[in-house]
């Protein structure tokens, strides 16, 4: 008799899980709170009892989204039901190499340049994961020659048990999803556990310049490499604007101002994969030819174009602080911030000690407008306003006499859209309607 899943959430990973288990022969039921989509050969669970909804299941997959600890998953473990998370599954039907990608910023930007590098150099190669390619999916379709450059959220990670990559990158660690993880601790915890299955055959990549990343040297098994823009080290590292790659020896790679990428924060992206490819054997001219053409993707500091001759810069990817204090330390003239959205419970009060001081105007609109302007310093150099919508705080900052204008929110889009990309689309709209002169 076949044996039976539930998976809990039907969104992108739990549509993939559901897919690779039925390939694999398995009968396939789905539970979601919100409005399901019941993928086709799946039988809806959604609103049962823990009892009804587990009756005959052998296996509870948990999509990302999904809280670990719910009453699902406590049944389910009463009942020794096993319990994992999509990545997991996928893992356990995967056989190419796999390359995981972790941190709180520039996962994404990481993950997409180092399968650029290695599709350049000849290699197979797949970006997958929390970039929005289900692992589950596709997993089980890829040969063991291929690569897998795996972008991992701590959702993804807080749920694996066996789950090793021969390569594991981790970019940088700032508080975020507060709204998950109850305390900083946690959450690293839950980064941290990209290395936990590694071995001395595998390697870990960290950032030397985060000081919660490098102290996760002294806790991994693997073989570990570093990147940094102010230390030279083992792995890669920049010197006299050069980028730079040492192992046994140091090997020039490319010049820091070729990347098309701007921003010392991509420029740290860049070394991460500089040191991944060149450990993976890629020759340092065909990373030098991917830096040259490479940028960023969309609503990543993404330039909109010019309002009353504003330039206007779409960072609608920004979902915490430390990304939008980046985009900010990334503007080169007077500039005004248009921040704000989901409240995730965070104060802003470091964020404004460290606001760079081209910032002259600060406008924020969405439902943590009140954390926000609680985190005000009692004393300030830059004007403070809060707006009753996104159009109105573009209207507000495009009339004003700064350089630049940056929308960069700091938090998560719930309160009022999707996800980033709606709203980084909503903001190009608005933009597009206030340059044409349409109010």
């Amino acid at each position: 008799m076949n044996k039976t899943a539930l998976i809990m959430g039907t969104g992108i990973s739990g549509r993939g899980a559901a897919q690779l288990l039925l390939r694999k022969g398995w009968r396939v039921c789905v539970y979601d709170d919100g409005g399901v989509c019941v993928p086709a050969g799946c039988e809806d669970r959604s609103g049962l009892s823990p009892e009804r909804a587990l009756h005959g299941v052998d296996m509870l997959v948990l999509s990302p989204g999904v809280k670990p600890r719910n009453a699902l998953s406590e049944y389910a473990a009463l009942c020794g039901i096993e319990v994992l998370g999509e990545v997991e599954l996928a893992f356990r039907h995967s056989r190419g190499e796999i390359v995981a990608v972790t941190g709180t910023n520039g996962k994404t930007t990481v993950t997409l340049l180092l399968k650029e590098i290695l599709s350049a150099a000849g290699i197979e190669s797949y970006a997958m994961g929390n970039i929005g390619v289900s692992f589950a999916e596709n997993a089980d379709r890829i040969g063991e020659d291929a690569v897998v450059v795996l972008e991992l959220s701590s959702f993804q990670l807080e749920s694996i048990v066996d789950f090793r990559s021969k390569y594991a990158v981790c970019l940088n660690i700032t508080p975020d999803h507060y709204e998950r993880h109850a305390t900083f601790a946690e959450y690293t915890d839950a980064k941290r556990k990209i290395f936990v299955n590694q071995t001395s055959e595998d390697v870990a990549v960290l950032n030397y310049d985060d000081e919660t990343v490098r102290a996760f040297e002294s806790d991994i098994a693997s073989r570990v490499y570093f990147f940094s823009l102010r230390q030279k080290v083992r792995g890669c590292y920049i010197e006299s604007g050069k980028i730079y790659f040492c192992d046994e020896r140091d090997e020039f790679v490319a010049n820091a101002d070729d990347l098309l990428m701007r921003g010392e924060h991509n420029l740290a992206n860049a070394l991460a994969c500089v040191c991944v490819a060149k450990l993976m054997g890629v020759k340092s001219e065909v990373i030098e030819k991917v830096l040259r053409r490479f940028s960023a993707p969309r609503f990543r500091l993404q330039y909109t174009g010019e309002v009353n001759g504003k330039k206007v810069y779409n960072d609608s990817k920004a979902t915490n602080i430390d990304s939008t204090l980046k985009a900010c330390r990334a503007m080169k003239g007077s500039t005004v911030l248009i921040m704000g959205g989901y409240d995730k419970g965070i104060s802003y009060e470091n964020f404004f000690a460290r606001l760079p001081r081209t910032v002259k105007r600060v406008i924020v609109t969405g439902d943590n407008a009140q954390s926000i302007k609680d985190g005000l310093p009692p004393e300030r150099d830059f004007s403070f306003e809060i707006t009753p919508s996104l159009f109105d705080a573009a209207q507000r900052a495009c009339s004003g006499e700064e350089e630049i204008v940056l929308f960069s929110p700091s938090t998560s889009s719930f309160d009022r859209y999707a996800d980033f990309e709606e709203r980084g689309e909503a903001f190009d709209c608005i933009v597009g309607a206030l340059g044409c002169g349409r109010v």
